[in-house]
């Protein structure tokens, strides 16, 4: 789709940190990572880091953008390729204990863009042990049931993303000794075949799109009909001290103005 001339709502990670909605439109791609356009909310022309977009929807459509290299018309970096060989690995110098990220931040912004779709963090949490059952609540490695990660298959300096078709359950040890190793230097032949179908069903988990519609109607319903426990539900939604607790919005108030159109 062509942006030059469509208006968007992008999620923005600003210097500090801080999250904002933002409309932009007039829409300039400036290779290789950045795109320039005119931003709503500062009523000016700003320039935009691809990295710190976190999510783009279309505005007439409210149409998800995935592929933003693709939608601002950016040359790819590191995005559907094959896994590479073992040959064409990258020397790679790191903290020991410590996986390379491309950029500053990588690995905690994929992790926002996972799970930001499920809307709470008690959703999340549901679908997070939905993917957790695909490996058996256990690590796919050693077989350990306790401290489990959701590691990159194929590693970031490799390409690889934190997205759904990559992501397999191992524990931290397991995770560690992994970091940015190939996953043939890493898995037996056996392993490999028996995590190929696995890879493949993820993508059933992760293509959850949250209603805002339900969600606004009733809280309660929405959440159970999601399959989250029924105690549960109760406890987010009357517990203030639960970790996941959701506040409830405020009764709309009314106000009644009389007017006198009589004639004196």
């Amino acid at each position: 789709m062509k942006t030059e001339t469509m208006d968007l709502i992008i999620k923005y990670e600003d210097g500090e940190g801080n999250v904002t909605d933002r409309r932009i439109s007039e829409i300039v791609p400036e290779p290789p990572d950045a795109i320039s356009a005119f931003c709503h909310l500062r009523q000016e022309r700003r320039t935009f880091a691809i990295k710190r977009i976190l999510s783009v929807v279309y505005t007439d459509t409210n149409e998800k953008v995935e592929d933003l290299y693709e939608c601002f018309g950016l040359p790819l970096v590191n995005d559907k390729k094959e896994i590479p060989s073992r040959l064409e690995q990258p020397v790679i110098s790191r903290i020991p204990g410590h996986s390379s990220e491309a950029y500053k931040g990588q690995r905690n912004k994929e992790k926002r863009d996972l799970f930001n779709r499920f809307g709470h963090p008690v959703i999340a949490n549901l679908y997070k042990e939905r993917f957790f059952a695909l490996f058996e609540h256990q690590c796919f490695k050693c077989g350990a049931k306790d401290f489990l990660d959701i590691d990159h298959h194929v590693p970031m300096v490799l390409g690889g993303h934190l997205v759904p078709g990559n992501l397999v359950a191992l524990c931290k040890r397991c995770n560690n000794k992994k970091l940015d190793l190939h996953p043939e230097d890493f898995y037996s032949p056996e392993e490999l075949g028996r995590l190929e179908p696995i890879l493949k069903k993820q993508s059933q988990i992760f293509e959850f799109e949250f209603d805002w519609k339900c969600w606004k109607e009733d809280r309660k319903e929405y959440l159970l009909k999601l399959g989250i426990d029924p105690n549960l539900v109760n406890e987010v939604l009357n517990n203030p001290n639960h970790r996941y607790y959701i506040e409830q919005p405020s009764p709309m108030s009314s106000v009644t103005i009389n007017i006198d159109i009589s004639e004196e």
